[in-house]
């Protein structure tokens, strides 16, 4: 299972197309490998790491998930899905690295 994470804009609106993909068996294991993007959300448990991005995402009136973790981390990433957060990408797909910039040399600016 592959999934494509979409950056958002400054006020919080995703930008479809680009973003960091991530890949893994199942459901639960790409949601485990989306709580560890960051210090902050790897320090939540799961459970409690759905429900802060829900409720960022569809507010406090937000419907709350199955108590099953393997059936919560298949609606969670369903619904990231509904709101253009994530896409689900075909497990074959080839995705291309950007070409790494060429290094250019810097000049120290101490003497000015």
């Amino acid at each position: 299972m592959r999934i494509r994470i979409h950056p958002e804009t400054t006020d919080g609106k995703p930008i479809p197309g680009n973003g960091t993909v991530l890949a893994a068996d199942t459901p639960s294991a790409i949601v485990e490998l989306m709580r560890l993007q960051t210090p902050f959300s790897a320090e939540l448990p799961v459970a409690e790491y759905r429900d802060e991005v829900l409720l960022r995402i569809e507010g406090p009136n937000r419907r709350p998930l199955p108590e099953d973790p393997v059936s919560a981390d298949i609606e969670f990433l369903t619904r990231l899905a509904q709101q253009a957060r994530i896409e689900f990408l075909p497990d074959d797909l080839v995705i291309e690295e950007p070409e790494p910039a060429e290094e250019t040399e810097v000049a120290a600016c101490a003497d000015k």
